[in-house]
Order: C-alpha cells, then sequence, then structure tokens
C-alpha cells in the first residue's frame, strides 16, 4: 500500500512538473509589449503587463476566412507565437525583469452558431428558394398578401427583444444593446440567430410587396428599395454574432432606412391618397433619428439600449404603417 501511495504520488508530481515545463516563457525589460496578428499589428505597444492578473487574458476574435491564424507577443528584448483557432485557448509567461512573472492567456472566441459552411449554404439555398417561390408565382401572389408581412416583421422582432433577454439571464433593455442578445456564448445567441433568420424572410417578403405595389401605383420604388437594407442587415446579424469581426460591417446599412422613411413623405407627396402614409413616415424618421441621442449624455454610455430601441420603434411604426396603409389602398381600388 505503502508502494502504491509512493507510486502514484511519484505520477502526480511527474504530471504536475511536466505541466509546468510545457508552460512557454519569454523576456521581457518593459512591460509594454506589442500584439501582432498575422501580419498586422494588432497592438503597438499598447499591451500592458499586468502581474497581479493570473492570468491577464487577450481575447481575439474569430474569422470565418481563416480557419488559423497566428497571434504574436513582441516584447523589447523577446517574443513568442501561436497558431490560434477558434475557440482555444494559449497560456504562456512573460518573465518581467528576470523576477516578476506575467502569466498570459490568448482566448480565441468560438465561431458562431452558423458561421459554418453548412448553415451558410443552408440559409442561403432557403432564401433563394423564398425568392423563386416567389417569382415563378408572381402572378398568383397578391402583393397585398406579401406586403401583410409588414404586419409580421416588428412583432416578431420585439417577441424575440423580450424572449431573447429573458433567456439570457442577465441582459437589461436600457442598457444593452440587441446585439448583445445573439453574442457568441451567451445563452441566447441560438435562439436569438434563428429568429433573426425568420424575420430577414419575413422583411424580405414585405419589401418585395411593398417595391411590387408601388410599382404597380406609380409611387417612386425609392423607399421599397431601401427597405432592403433591413433583412440584409438583420440576416447578417444572425451569420455573424456579436464577438466576430464582421458582426459591425453593416452599420451603415440602417441608414437607409431613415433615407427610406423620409423620401416616402417627399417623393409620394402628389398622390394624395398617401398623406397618412407620408405623415407615419415623417413620424417613424423622426424616431428614429433619435438613435443619434447616443452622442449625448447619459444616453450613449449608461443607456444604448434604449437609444437602439428608439430606432426599431421608428422602423416598426413605419413597417406597420406602410403595411397598413398600402393594403388598405389596394383593397379600395379593387373594390
Amino acid at each position: 500500500m505503502q508502494k502504491a501511495i509512493f507510486l502514484l504520488s511519484l505520477l502526480i508530481f511527474c504530471k504536475l512538473s511536466f505541466g509546468q515545463q510545457n508552460i512557454a516563457t519569454i523576456k521581457a525589460t518593459s512591460p509594454k509589449v506589442d500584439i501582432r496578428v498575422g501580419d498586422d499589428y494588432f497592438m503597438k505597444g499598447g499591451w500592458i503587463l499586468e502581474p497581479e492578473k493570473d492570468p491577464d487574458v487577450f481575447y481575439i476574435g474569430s474569422k470565418w476566412l481563416y480557419k488559423t491564424k497566428k497571434v504574436t507577443f513582441i516584447t523589447d528584448i523577446d517574443s513568442i507565437s501561436f497558431d490560434v483557432q477558434a475557440g482555444h485557448t494559449y497560456d504562456f509567461t512573460i518573465l518581467l525583469n528576470n523576477t516578476t512573472a506575467c502569466n498570459i492567456q490568448i482566448a480565441v472566441m468560438a465561431d458562431p452558431v452558423f458561421m459554418n459552411v453548412s448553415a451558410i449554404l443552408l440559409i442561403a439555398l432557403g432564401i433563394i428558394a423564398v425568392l423563386v417561390f416567389c417569382y415563378l408565382y408572381r402572378k398568383k401572389i397578391d402583393s397585398k398578401t406579401l406586403v401583410n408581412f409588414g404586419y409580421v416583421a416588428p412583432v416578431l422582432f420585439w417577441l424575440m427583444t423580450i424572449a431573447s433577454g429573458a433567456i439570457h439571464g442577465n441582459y437589461n433593455h436600457l442598457r444593452n444593446v440587441i446585439s448583445e442578445l445573439g453574442a457568441i456564448g451567451t445563452k441566447s445567441e441560438l435562439f436569438t440567430s434563428l429568429v433573426l433568420i425568420l424575420l430577414s424572410i419575413a422583411c424580405i417578403l414585405f419589401s418585395i410587396g411593398f417595391y411590387r405595389i408601388s410599382k404597380q401605383e406609380q409611387l417612386s420604388i425609392l423607399p421599397a428599395i431601401l427597405s432592403f437594407a433591413t433583412p440584409i442587415t438583420m440576416i447578417w446579424a444572425a451569420i455573424f454574432t456579436l464577438g466576430n469581426e464582421f458582426h459591425s460591417a453593416t452599420g451603415p446599412l440602417p441608414l437607409l432606412v431613415i433615407i427610406g422613411s423620409l423620401s416616402a413623405f417627399f417623393l409620394w407627396r402628389k398622390n394624395k391618397a398617401f398623406l397618412n402614409a407620408r405623415k407615419i413616415s415623417l413620424l417613424s424618421c423622426v424616431l428614429m433619428l433619435l438613435i443619434l441621442t447616443r452622442f449625448i449624455k447619459p444616453f450613449g454610455i449608461q443607456y444604448e439600449g434604449l437609444v437602439q430601441r428608439f430606432f426599431y420603434l421608428g422602423w416598426s411604426i413605419w413597417t406597420f404603417g406602410i403595411a397598413y396603409y398600402l393594403s388598405k389602398y389596394s383593397k379600395e381600388k379593387q373594390s
């Protein structure tokens, strides 16, 4: 029994010693460190060694186009590189002035749930199938039926926001932005992404109906064309969720929605039947422009979620209002 305990203790000691030897160590005489990601400097002297943090974690998002990517830490006298992969961590030590050990960890965020070739192809095929179906049966599908998805989209959006906030478990609707509901690794990531895909399809169908009725009634089609910015933004957010480098690439697109609502007010002025629709468009534009309050304290700092909801409230009113007035006009004209 004593021999068994001795051998077991020896094995544990050897394993711990071997594990400690596996942790790479580089040296530094300055607390300032450069970080290079691939061939580009991510931080030039911007990483400051903080030995009190154990470990001091450097987070890096995963990239869809690169399965592996090299991350290099460069001190004033030494360097170390890792070929990193999504969802993995890499530990090493920087010995500052030969006395202070600074434990560093590189944490590579996992890919979003739908950011893989199979999922993207499936989503793309689904959207293409919807578009092909609408084209092939364009004579049988009533434009009024399509534009009625303008009722569905806002309701689905707000239900998703409330439900995802509850699933998330640590979410404040006044302080946290919508993107945080689908952030990588959160409990609500999968649910939010799934609903965003459905929401984008509803918005596509609405925009198609919007375009068809605008064209049929000789209204300016510019507002309808700009409304397609919404489904593009939502499908992008579903695939490239918060935490991925590509997430913010569609940031300017909501501006097109604001321009669309404003253009409806001015470009439809010749048609008196759409006076109320123009008023709704102007009201919606004003509400969406309240997103600019993010540049005013304390809104942009403490209440970013509230600021963002001003925009989505304006978008909801505009989408719902356009669906109502276009449907009403089509019905009255048919009668």
